[in-house]
């Protein structure tokens, strides 16, 4: 009997999913949208137009006046209409145990879609441990392939050192 129920609630299940065939349309409003759209298509891959991802520039490194990392952004605060305001930059601690964020202002940090050139190596002396042919090290390759656009750029960099946004005030939250 408990098979019977079961086999009887399936079957109406099933019923219940299965959609009627829809009525052929005399109207061609349909086709004529599709048509519309086909010959004029919105552009919907955004990569490479000037656009970011706000997900993306959260985690960039933000590097100060001498070229060193003084943190990195941790929020984007946008106002009602969706103008991105500030940039909270994580400074200070180790591992994110001690850090604080400070706010600064969007127009305020120049993005960089490059990235840093690191410092040249200094020449190793003559007879030094460093200077024979059998390291490990491989050499980088002379020219990296170009990559497509990444949405979101490379690191910022603003005028205030690391000991500046240390000694500034602390960002904090309403609400929560």
């Amino acid at each position: 009997m408990l098979s019977t129920v079961g086999v009887a609630m399936l079957a109406t299940a099933a019923m219940a999913q299965t959609s009627a065939p829809t009525p052929p349309s005399s109207a061609p409003a349909a086709p004529t949208a599709t048509q519309s759209s086909a010959s004029a298509p919105a552009e919907t891959n955004l990569a490479g137009q000037g656009k970011w991802r706000t997900s993306k520039l959260i985690g960039v490194d933000v590097y100060g006046p001498d070229d060193k990392k003084v943190g990195d952004v941790t929020e984007v605060i946008v106002d009602k209409t969706g103008k991105v305001e500030m940039v909270t930059i994580g400074v200070g601690g180790f591992l994110g145990i001690g850090s604080k964020d400070v706010a600064v202002p969007f127009d305020q940090v120049t993005w960089s879609d490059q990235p840093i050139a690191p410092p040249a190596p200094a020449p190793a002396p003559a007879g030094s441990a460093g200077s024979t042919g059998g390291g490990g090290m491989a050499s980088p390759p002379a020219a990296a392939a170009p990559k497509a656009p990444a949405m979101y750029p490379d690191h910022g960099k603003i005028t205030m050192t690391k000991d500046q946004l240390k000694s500034a005030p602390s960002v904090t939250y309403s609400g929560t």
